[in-house]
C-alpha cells in the first residue's frame, strides 16, 4: 500500500513531501475495467525460445557434385518475412538494408521484394506478367520522351494506376498504342519506378517546427543516462477489429481479388501495451464498465488504471527499477492526473508527430501484420489472437525495435525528416 501524507504549502495548495500535488483520480477497476492479456510474468514463462546465432536447422548444405563446391542457403520463416516487409514498406528501408538487418542474403531480399511487387501489381490491375522473348530488330515503342512524361506523371500522382498511366500517355501521344505489360516493364526497367505501399503522413510530421522539437528533445536526452536498450519502457495503445485484413489477396489471373467480410460489426478492441528490451511488461484490453463512455477511444480512467497496473508490475521486478517511462504526447497521456501520477517515476514525453522514436509503434505493426495472415471469423477469437501474437514476440525483436528507434536520434540531430 502506498501511503502519502499531504500538507499545506503556504500558498493554499496540498503537496506531499516531494512537493507533488495529489492526484484527483484513483484506481477504479469497476468503472474502467481492463481485461488481462499478457504481463511480464506470463510472458517470461511462455515466451518463445530465441533464435540461435547460427541455427543448424536453418541452414542446409547443397552440393553441385560429389566433389564439387559446397554452398549454403538459409531457410527463413514467415515471421522473418513479416519483419522484412515491415521494414521495407513501413520504414522505407531498401531491400538490401532490411536484409542486412535481419540476416537475409542480399539476393534473397531483392527476390522477395520483386515477387511481392509483381503480385501487388497483378492483384491491383489484373496484369499478366508472362515473360516473352524480345523480338530482335523490333523498334522500341517507348522512348526518352515517354520516359520523361511517365516520370513527371508519377511524381505528381504517385498513386496513379497503370490504366491511368496509359491514358495519360495516349492523351499526350495520340498515335501511341501500348499494352499494360509494355508500360509496366518500361516503368520498372527504364524509369526505375517500383510499386510500394504508400505512406500517409500528416503535413505537420516534418514541418520545421516538428523537426526543431525533435532536435531539442534528442539534444536534451542524450545528455542523460537514458538508453532505449537498457533502462526504458515504452507505452502506447492500439486499436484492433475483427475485420482487420491484408491490403492484398490472392485470386486467379484475370479476376479481381475479392474478400467477403463477416457480417459482424467491426467492433474496435483497444489494447494498451508496454514493452521493454527485456520483454513485454504489460498488455491489457479495455472493456465496458459502469462508467464506460460511448467512444471507441480509450478514456482517461482506463489509461489511469493501466498506468497504475504497469507501475505495479515494474515495482515487483528488479529489472525495471529506475527505468524511464517513454510515452507520446497524445492528449489522453498528458492529462493532469496522468502527468502527476507518472512524472515522479521518470516519465519522458516524446516530441509531437514522432512515432519513429517509439519502439512500440513497430511492435504494434508487426502484431497487426501477423493477425492479417489469419482468418478471423468470430469476435471472441480476436483477443486470443492478439494475446498469442504478443506472447510470441522474441526478446531479440524487442531489442531490435529499440535499436531502430534509437538509431533515429542521428536523423533528428541532423534535422532531417523522419
Amino acid at each position: 500500500m502506498d501511503l502519502r501524507i499531504y500538507q499545506e504549502d503556504g500558498h493554499g495548495n496540498a503537496v506531499d513531501e516531494h512537493a507533488n500535488e495529489p492526484v484527483e483520480l484513483e484506481v477504479d477497476v469497476d468503472g474502467y475495467p481492463l481485461a488481462d492479456t499478457v504481463d511480464f510474468d506470463s510472458y517470461m514463462e511462455f515466451k518463445p525460445p530465441e533464435k540461435p546465432e547460427a541455427s543448424i536447422k536453418a541452414n542446409k548444405m547443397v552440393s553441385t557434385a560429389a566433389s564439387g563446391p559446397v554452398s549454403y542457403y538459409k531457410k527463413h520463416g514467415d515471421d522473418v518475412k513479416v519483419h522484412f516487409f515491415y521494414l521495407v514498406y513501413e520504414e522505407g528501408l531498401t531491400a538490401g538494408k532490411a536484409g542486412r538487418q535481419l540476416g537475409i542474403a542480399r539476393r534473397t531480399a531483392y527476390d522477395w521484394l520483386k515477387k511481392d511487387q509483381d503480385l501487388i501489381v497483378e492483384s491491383r490491375d489484373g496484369l499478366e506478367t508472362k515473360k516473352t522473348e524480345k523480338k530482335v530488330g523490333r523498334p522500341a515503342l517507348l522512348n526518352e520522351e515517354h520516359k520523361k512524361h511517365l516520370e513527371e506523371t508519377f511524381i505528381d500522382h504517385p498513386s496513379a494506376t497503370l490504366d491511368q498511366a496509359i491514358e495519360s500517355l495516349t492523351n499526350q501521344f495520340s498515335d501511341l498504342k501500348v499494352t499494360k505489360t509494355t508500360v509496366y516493364n518500361f516503368m520498372t526497367e527504364k524509369c526505375a519506378l517500383s510499386f510500394k505501399k504508400a505512406h500517409f503522413h500528416s503535413k505537420e510530421r516534418n514541418s520545421p517546427v516538428s523537426i526543431e522539437k525533435r532536435f531539442d528533445w534528442v539534444t536534451r536526452w542524450i545528455q542523460t543516462d537514458m538508453h532505449y536498450n537498457s533502462n526504458c519502457v515504452f507505452i502506447d495503445e492500439s486499436a484492433f477489429h475483427i475485420n482487420l485484413k491484408r491490403t492484398m489477396a490472392w485470386s486467379k489471373k484475370g479476376t479481381r481479388a475479392e474478400v467477403i467480410q463477416p457480417l459482424t460489426q467491426a467492433k474496435t478492441t483497444t489494447i494498451l501495451g508496454v514493452i521493454s528490451p527485456y520483454g513485454i511488461v504489460n498488455k491489457r484490453k479495455t472493456v465496458g464498465g459502469s462508467k464506460m463512455q460511448k467512444s471507441i477511444r480509450t478514456v482517461t480512467g482506463h489509461y489511469f488504471n493501466f498506468t497504475a497496473s504497469t507501475i505495479d508490475v515494474m515495482d515487483r521486478h528488479e529489472e525495471f527499477k529506475g527505468h524511464y517511462i517513454i510515452i507520446d504526447n497524445a492528449p489522453i497521456h498528458t492529462s493532469d492526473n496522468i502527468r502527476k501520477f507518472i512524472e515522479s517515476r521518470g516519465c519522458v514525453y516524446l516530441p509531437p508527430y514522432s512515432p519513429e522514436l517509439n519502439p512500440i509503434e513497430q511492435f504494434w505493426s508487426v502484431v497487426k501484420s501477423k493477425l492479417k495472415r489469419e482468418k478471423l471469423l468470430e469476435a471472441e477469437t480476436l483477443s486470443t489472437r492478439i494475446t498469442e501474437a504478443c506472447q510470441n514476440a522474441l526478446i531479440s525483436d524487442l531489442k531490435g525495435f529499440c535499436r531502430y528507434s534509437e538509431s533515429k536520434f542521428e536523423t533528428c540531430l541532423n534535422k532531417n525528416p523522419l
